[in-house]
């Protein structure tokens, strides 16, 4: 996804078309964002009556990223993402004005071997066999 956690984010459509916020979480794998402020419902929440009480609290729901649209750092006008990759480095950059909005390194680690932890038994079992004498 070209949108991340910490980006500023303009609502496209819906209940809360035209506002902006601050992406607060991000789910990839159902392509979900959770924008700070916006998409608030209400959940009634039924107490016990004895140590819980009754409330109507208000939640933040996640909305699709689809939905959204990043808020350019450099222009301040909401663009789409290109992704420019060169090398380790992989920029994010702003359609409109062309600048990067963020440069992300890719650091590859040295690979270490590991050795086995299980030591293979090398005894050897001798089976003690009786002499006809020593059995009588």
């Amino acid at each position: 996804m070209k949108i991340k956690k910490g980006d500023t984010v303009k609502v496209l459509y819906g209940k809360d078309t035209g506002k902006q916020g601050l992406v607060l979480a991000i789910d990839a794998k159902s392509r979900k964002v959770v924008v700070e402020g916006l998409n608030k419902y209400k959940k009634h929440v039924k107490g016990d009556g004895k140590n819980k009480t009754s409330e109507i609290l208000t939640i933040v729901k996640p909305m699709d990223v689809s939905k959204v649209m990043l808020i350019c750092s450099s222009c301040g006008k909401a663009t789409r993402v290109g992704i420019v990759r060169e090398g380790d480095k992989v920029e994010r950059v702003c359609k409109k004005c062309g600048k990067v909005i963020e440069v992300v390194v890719k650091k590859e680690e040295p690979k270490v071997e590991k050795k086995s932890t299980t030591k293979k038994s090398t005894a050897v079992k001798k089976k003690v066999t009786k002499s006809k004498s020593e059995k009588a």
